[in-house]
């Protein structure tokens, strides 16, 4: 998620001269507009989910009103296991679409976007997402109040969201604004009280997502979580100034200036000294493949524990917070403990953050009770560390103006994991449902055991050619 060096390179005029804007005091800029956002999303998730399995119950599978309402209630009943098994296949299927819809225009743009906003600006980053967001928003609401609708309606909802870039048009401009208005003594603290900001609302709107549905049912529950994202979109166009002196408005096809990629992979790609280009690309292809987990899984954790453990939203939700808030409070003990007592490095502190993560998917593909859940998330304590340290080592090991073109590649590649991996994962579960419903969670295992491999061999040229930190340059230099 932390794409703050992405913004920092030499080679752009904007970004030098921003004395001016680093003293400014500190400021509420961004923590509160990605606050709402998170909790909106976390508000609605297992709501979403719900409604989902319903109507692809009523209208694509052709049940009775009365044998689906068990799909809309926050408890879970003993309903028919054949009934469930019928829906959550059919209802995997139209979420891997949905997934890939939403995914495609962001991929496509995440090739163009970070170096765009180094002319054009920031801001556009921030707002053009939120407003689509909002605009998502709005419909997901009218489609829960038309009941008359399948499942397959509820892709369109998507649509206006995905066209403005999403979450990776988002973040990638959070954190470069953050970047830009931040001295290199405030910046780790912004970052650290902005991945803070997410958190908590990740975790509170986990927690508190049941709750809001027995009060109010799907359509107010959705109502609220759109006025957060308006809210959220309001703040940000109203009140937040642009951090880059200097910028010209640029349209769409600024956006789309081919000669950009095509510097991109000149950089990323040319050959390098002390085993360099393999290390960045080892590095980069570790990373996304995290990724490419993260969205394969995205949309099977609660149809999972239903299926295993039989759990509802309100036990799915408390499991889901209580996941975050250990992967938080282990990510500060993983850099504030670890590595400054323990004097462990990037690297080091990567690879065991994704052996902890192998181990966590294990333990969950044969989990029969719900504290198996719990022990694998405390299990994973660093898990949320392997990208952030894997991004601050390609800093470390890479000139400034070399630093945007790969994180621009890596983001890329990120971009092109939506659109495949919910297709493997949702198949896998669907083929494996009734017999071994946890199999995709060992894919993820294998997936992971890739990641430590590219890791070790990163570690092993390092070791080979006797880099250090003091001779970081020496890996750039032609």
């Amino acid at each position: 998620m932390t794409q703050e060096n992405e913004c920092v390179s030499e080679s752009n005029p904007n970004i030098n001269d921003l004395n001016e804007v680093t003293t400014r005091p500190y400021r509420v800029t961004m923590e509160f507009p990605l606050f709402f956002t998170i909790l909106s999303v976390s508000l609605s998730g297992a709501a979403i989910s719900n409604i989902l399995l319903y109507r692809t119950c009523v209208h694509s599978l052709n049940h009775t009103t009365e044998e689906c309402q068990v799909f809309l209630s926050p408890v879970r009943n003993n309903g028919s296991q054949e009934l469930e098994e019928q829906v959550q296949k059919y209802a995997a299927f139209v979420a891997t679409v949905r997934t890939i819809l939403e995914s495609l225009a962001p991929a496509v743009l995440s090739l163009f976007l970070g170096v765009w906003s180094d002319k054009h600006g920031r801001k556009p980053l921030i707002v053009w997402p939120l407003f689509g967001m909002s605009i998502s928003g709005g419909l997901m609401v009218i489609y829960s109040m038309m009941e008359d609708l399948g499942p397959w309606w509820f892709i369109l909802t998507v649509i206006p969201m995905s066209m403005v870039g999403g979450f990776t048009a988002l973040f990638t401009g959070a954190f470069c604004y953050l970047s830009d208005i931040t001295t290199k003594e405030t910046r780790s603290l912004r970052m650290t009280i902005v991945e803070a900001s997410v958190s908590v609302g990740s975790v509170i709107g986990s927690l508190a997502s049941s709750y809001l549905l027995r009060a109010v049912g799907n359509v107010y529950l959705l109502l609220i979580t759109a006025s957060l994202c308006v809210i959220a979109y309001v703040f940000t166009n109203c009140c937040l100034e642009e951090s880059l002196p200097g910028v010209t408005k640029g349209g769409i096809r600024s956006v789309l200036d081919y000669k950009l990629i095509k510097e991109m992979i000149a950089e990323c790609f040319k050959k390098r000294p002390n085993y360099g280009r393999a290390q960045i690309l080892l590095l980069t292809v570790a990373n996304s493949l995290s990724i490419f987990i993260m969205y394969g899984t995205l949309s099977l954790g609660y149809l999972y524990t239903r299926k295993q453990l039989h759990w509802a939203i309100q036990q799915y939700t408390v499991y889901s917070a209580a996941h975050t808030t250990i992967a938080f409070v282990g990510s500060f003990i993983g850099v504030m403990l670890v590595q400054k007592f323990f004097k462990v490095s990037d690297l080091a502190l990567s690879i065991i953050a994704f052996l902890s993560t192998g181990v966590e998917y294990v333990i969950k593909a044969f989990a029969v009770t719900s504290w198996h859940m719990y022990l694998a998330a405390s299990i994973s304590l660093f898990r949320d560390l392997s990208s952030p340290l894997i991004r601050s080592l390609i800093t470390k090991i890479l000139p400034p103006q070399d630093i945007a073109k790969v994180f621009a590649l890596m983001c890329a590649i990120e971009g092109i994991a939506p659109l495949i991996s919910p297709a493997i994962y949702n198949s896998l579960y669907a083929y494996t449902i009734s017999t071994f419903p946890g199999a995709f969670y060992l894919l993820c295992a294998g997936i992971t055991g890739i990641c430590v491999t590219f890791l070790g061999f990163v570690q092993y040229f390092r070791w080979k050619t006797g880099t250090t930190a003091v001779a970081y340059q020496n890996l750039t230099n032609e």
